[in-house]
C-alpha cells in the first residue's frame, strides 16, 4: 500500500469537559458571592479557589458575570416555578396568585436581586441569559398562561383579552420594582398588583 493509500490517523479528540473541574467552579463562585458580593467574583479568583486553571472556567463560561448567574442557579437561589399542572388549588386565580407571590420572594432575597441585577447587565444573546429567560422567566409565563386560559375556560375570566399583554402586565412590575428597588417587593405588593392586572379581565 502506498503512502498516498494509507488512511489516515484519527484526530485525538479534545479534552473532554470535567464536571469535577465544573462544579468546583460553581462552588468556588458561589461561596465567593455569599461572602463578599458578586464584584469580587473574577474569574482568577474563582480559579485560585477552586484548583483549577482559568482555561478550564472559559470552556465553561465566557466571563465572571455568566459564572456567578450559574452558581446561583445551581445552588437554587432562584428555581423555576412550578408548572400549571403541578398547582395544587383548583381555583386558577388563587392560584396564579401563589405562584406569583411565590416567584416575587425568590426575586426578593438578596441572591434574587443579584441575578436580576445581572440579567439585566448581561449580553441578552448570551446562552447562559437565554436559558434564564427560559427556565425562569419563560416557566412562570407559561404557568400563568396555562392559569389564565383555565380561568377564562370556568368562566372567571372574559375571554377578548390580549394573552402577552395580560402576562407582560403581571410581570413587568415585578421586575421594575426589583430593578429600580425604590419601592418594597413584597407579598402585598404582589397581591395588589395581581389584582389590579385581573380586574381588567374581568367581565365588565
Amino acid at each position: 500500500m502506498s503512502k498516498e493509500d494509507s488512511p489516515e490517523p484519527p484526530r485525538k479528540a479534545g479534552r473532554p469537559r470535567s464536571e469535577k473541574a465544573r462544579a468546583a467552579a460553581l462552588a468556588a463562585a458561589y461561596a465567593i458571592l455569599k461572602e463578599k458580593g458578586f464584584a469580587r467574583v473574577t474569574v482568577e479568583a474563582v480559579a485560585s479557589r477552586a484548583g483549577i486553571g482559568k482555561p478550564t472556567i472559559y470552556r465553561h463560561w465566557a466571563n465572571a458575570r455568566e459564572l456567578a448567574m450559574a452558581a446561583l442557579m445551581a445552588h437554587g437561589a432562584i428555581q423555576p416555578g412550578k408548572a400549571a399542572q403541578d398547582t395544587a388549588d383548583d381555583d386558577p386565580i388563587i392560584a396564579l396568585e401563589d405562584q406569583l407571590v411565590a416567584m416575587t420572594a425568590r426575586f426578593a432575597t438578596p441572591a434574587g436581586r443579584q441575578v436580576a441585577l445581572m440579567v439585566a447587565a448581561a449580553d441578552s444573546s448570551s446562552e447562559l441569559t437565554k436559558s434564564f429567560r427560559n427556565q425562569v422567566i419563560g416557566q412562570s409565563r407559561e404557568t400563568a398562561r396555562a392559569l389564565l386560559t383555565r380561568a377564562v375556560e370556568t368562566g372567571r375570566l372574559r375571554a377578548d383579552f390580549d394573552m402577552e399583554i395580560a402576562l407582560d402586565l403581571l410581570h413587568g412590575p415585578i421586575f421594575y420594582r426589583l430593578l429600580v428597588g425604590h419601592l418594597p417587593l413584597d407579598e402585598g405588593f404582589c397581591r395588589k398588583l395581581i389584582s389590579a392586572c385581573l380586574r381588567g379581565l374581568e367581565f365588565g
